[in-house]
């Protein structure tokens, strides 16, 4: 189906546009249950970590509880308004193009203020990051409907939302807020993601650094690393709003797919870690890919080409460039060597060894504070991202599928039943999928 950019994301005109988008805002009762639902989850007991993480957690319920009722207020509010679809495509196309102007504005004041922060000079660097913020802000509304709308017809138009008349479930929300922290952790001696803190935003790096020593001091088994995050699947979302456009569509949708999984079997094991928790992030991944493309068609429409995805056994991989950086190889084979010396049983080998590789990164461009297990165990959650070491077969299984299935619904639909490890491969198996060689 063709679409437009300027009727695909339709306007409340007229006693049917209305009438839609009132049933819709009656969604809003049934998606504060969701809340509840991708609020609360499995922790460990009240214990030393609790005490560490207890000045710096976040307060969810009461951050989303906020937000739930100040973003449905706003559209309650504008149920009667005329934000036509050029009205939000105009506010979408100024919101990120001032995101350089935002980030030159900070470069410009922290220079400032590192040579002469009482200078006037200051105040005007000041005054003008602030000007752009404020200017984001009083677009931020009708850019987040707009990202929201194309991203519920994208995903409605590829079969996935689940919908009863104009009403879609669950509604797709976020909010722009600052990319979260989360305090990752793993046992020294293996590479096995423990269940995560989040933490407040504006947690500085300095505190980041004492946390982390803390926890490890806490308990000598375990590597911690606070990390900065794109998206939270809090309700609503929380999605930064440093991305650009397209990255921006895909970070909504993937966090939205966690607000549907949780409603089926794969969604309510993401809680028992390991390979259940990278099963839900990189399904979540391969949607948003498929949905953050169409959404931006339906958006601006402009086509994004991605390559078509290929088996890792159908050619060899290539020889490095000489003189080129290759960060994937790198990592894979930093990650490779890490689990040979943790089978070992060489723990203090395997330290040293990540500490040689994080000192070559820097040499790189490539400045990682801290290179452990805990970043590993963080990182390789998501089978496709390169920063995990791609050792995870994961994605190679879930794309194999893919690539099996009809249409992305039928995908979905599938992968969502999954509810216990190995599950996976037997499908992936079935359906030809072999491990790399």
């Amino acid at each position: 189906m063709a679409h437009n950019a300027e009727t695909a994301i339709p306007s409340p005109r007229g006693r049917s546009a209305h009438a839609a988008r009132l049933l819709r805002l009656a969604a809003a009762p049934a998606a504060l249950a969701l809340l509840l639902f991708v609020s609360v989850g499995r922790g460990d007991a009240i214990g030393p970590l609790d005490r560490a993480t207890a000045p710096y957690q976040r307060d969810l319920l009461l951050w989303e509880a906020s937000h739930f009722l100040d973003k449905w207020g706003h559209r309650v509010a504008s149920v009667a308004g005329d934000d036509n679809a050029a009205t939000r495509r105009a506010a979408v196309d100024e919101f990120f193009g001032l995101r350089e102007p935002l980030a030159r504005a900070r470069s410009g004041l922290a220079a400032v203020l590192a040579d002469a922060p009482a200078a006037p000079a200051a105040q005007d660097a000041h005054a003008d990051v602030r000007a752009i913020e404020q200017r984001r802000a009083e677009l931020q509304p009708i850019v987040e409907e707009a990202v929201e709308a194309a991203v519920s017809a994208a995903l409605h138009e590829l079969g996935v939302i689940d919908a009863l008349g104009p009403v879609r479930w669950p509604p797709v929300d976020f909010t722009f807020a600052q990319g979260g922290l989360v305090l990752a952790r793993s046992p020294r001696d293996r590479v096995e993601r423990l269940p995560d803190r989040l933490l407040r935003a504006d947690v500085d790096l300095l505190s980041q650094a004492a946390l982390e020593e803390r926890i490890e001091a806490d308990d000598a088994e375990v590597s911690a690393l606070v990390i900065r995050v794109g998206g939270i699947a809090t309700y609503p979302a929380h999605v930064t709003p440093n991305a650009a456009l397209h990255p921006t569509l895909a970070l909504v949708a993937h966090e939205w797919m966690h607000h549907w999984l949780i409603f089926r079997p794969l969604g309510r094991t993401w809680w028992d870690g390991g390979e259940m928790t990278s099963i839900n992030e990189t399904l979540a991944d391969i949607v948003a890919e498929e949905a953050g493309d169409l959404a931006l068609f339906i958006l601006t429409g402009e086509r994004f080409e991605r390559p078509s995805w290929e088996p890792p056994t159908a050619r060899p991989p290539p020889e490095p460039t000489p003189g080129v950086f290759d960060f994937n190889r790198y990592m894979r084979g930093t990650r490779v060597r890490l689990d040979d010396l943790l089978a070992d049983g060489r723990v203090a080998e395997a330290e040293a060894w990540l500490e040689e590789r994080r000192l070559g990164l820097r040499t790189q461009g490539v400045p990682l504070r801290k290179l452990n297990t805990a970043y590993f165990a963080f990182y390789g959650t998501y089978a496709g991202d390169p920063r995990g070491g791609g050792v995870n077969p994961i994605e190679s299984q879930l794309r194999t599928l893919r690539a099996a299935a009809p249409n992305l619904a039928a995908f979905v639909d599938r992968i969502a039943r999954i509810d216990r490890p190995g599950q996976l491969e037997e499908l992936a198996r079935a359906a030809g999928w072999r491990p790399a060689p």
